[in-house]
């Protein structure tokens, strides 16, 4: 079991002990809180919002070189299909470019009053839709919970354990059911947040009402990815002090960092970038729950890896001191490889800098890197705009190393 697979445990079992005392004087899961099972029903007016599945595409593992890989989860709807009412459905919409041959969907089904569900099936294949119908109850949540797995495609949070908090020390601990579909009901009016017992994300907060009907609240959420070792480079024009703030996702951790990160920076950094007469950078690693993105990127020849990493990085911005770092701490860690897919992430949507003073100049680069057994084409991403290094300066990569999160 790799580390980060380790992690995860530790704090899914830490945090389910958390809930378990800090639920033990509340009203509890009892039978007060029943809600009713689903109902069979005929749904009319269903809206199929149809996806590309590319799961499987990419191989990951060069080691497993019979077992294909998984999706990105940047998903890529194509269409969206209205229905009448259930029954079966024949599934034929041209795609450009398809992943697989014949291409492959996932299908949600929505129709108001009724869960949501989701299906797979290859072009001109025939599914049947048919939907439950939500039971009306005032003063009651449910809904269903949806799972993009970091290596898959989207699938139900199934027989798994949902966690909702509220007002006077309310502490529920409820399960899905094969479908993803939680319930819980007679609840007092107030505030809630739903947090997956998974990645121990608060997924989101509720206001519930005095409603007459069942309040439904669907949900998809990502699997925890850990941002490896972002080095964070400042080069002040004089000698400085400077507070350097993280700003986190909900659910999102530190796990690491060096010099301790506690509640912030506050350091004092030299023009040459020496950190409180010791440290080269600060470090850091996190753990969060964000969609991953795959739709541009570049393929790395295995074979010169060091020399086309280097050549990258420098295209990004990074001087040769910076670029070294990467290469040092990386190149044991990526092994070898036919190729590289190396994917750019919106690095602000994971971790924010607060820093102050406020720099003049500020490169940030997180690459999602996965090692692939045969070339493949990807649309490359712009051309990146000259880095300016003129007054305080900020520097920081990272790296999401997916092999890891096998």
């Amino acid at each position: 079991m790799n580390n980060l697979k380790i992690l995860m445990l530790i704090c899914l079992l830490g945090a389910l002990v958390y809930f378990a005392l800090s639920c033990s004087n509340s009203t509890g899961p009892d039978a007060q809180h029943d809600f009713p099972a689903p109902i069979d029903s005929v749904a009319t007016d269903i809206t199929l919002y149809v996806y590309s599945d590319i799961y499987d595409v990419f191989i990951c593992d060069t080691k497993l070189s019979a077992s294909k890989g998984m999706a990105p989860v940047v998903r890529i709807i194509l269409d969206t299909i209205e229905m009448d009412a259930e029954g079966p459905i024949t599934i034929n919409i041209e795609e450009t470019d398809p992943y697989t041959d014949p291409p492959r969907y996932f299908i949600y089904a929505e129709a108001d009053g009724f869960y949501t569900e989701l299906y797979y099936c290859t072009k001109g294949e025939t599914i049947t839709v048919d939907l439950d119908a939500v039971p009306e109850l005032e003063n009651s949540i449910t809904g269903v919970l949806f799972f993009v797995p970091a290596h898959g495609r989207d699938e139900y949070y199934a027989v798994d354990t949902v966690i909702l908090t509220g007002p006077d020390n309310i502490c529920l601990m409820t399960m899905t059911d094969s479908q993803g579909r939680y319930g819980v009901g007679n609840l007092p009016l107030g505030t809630y947040i739903l947090t997956d017992g998974f990645s121990l994300t608060p997924m989101l907060s509720i206001q519930q009402t005095n409603n007459p009907v069942t309040d439904y609240i669907s949900v998809i959420f990502y699997e925890p990815t850990m941002d490896r070792a972002p080095y964070i480079y400042l080069y002040p024009e004089s000698q400085s002090d400077i507070s350097v703030e993280l700003g986190l996702v909900p659910g999102g951790k530190i796990i690491e960092s060096e010099p301790p990160y506690n509640n912030g920076w506050n350091v004092n950094v030299t023009p040459d970038g020496t950190i409180d007469e010791k440290y080269e950078y600060l470090y850091y690693e996190s753990l969060q729950a964000l969609p991953l993105d795959y739709r541009r990127g570049w393929v790395l020849d295995g074979a010169d890896l060091e020399n086309e990493l280097r050549n990258l990085l420098s295209s990004l911005g990074f001087i040769e001191k910076e670029i070294n770092d990467f290469l040092e701490f990386w190149l044991p860690k990526l092994g070898n490889a036919d190729y590289f897919g190396v994917y750019p992430q919106d690095v602000e949507s994971f971790v924010t800098l607060r820093i102050t003073p406020q720099p003049d100049n500020i490169l940030r680069t997180l690459l999602l890197i996965r090692p692939l057994a045969y070339q493949v084409n990807i649309p490359s991403p712009p051309e990146p705009e000259i880095f300016v290094r003129d007054g305080f300066t900020v520097a920081e990569w990272g790296v999401i190393w997916m092999a890891e999160q096998q």
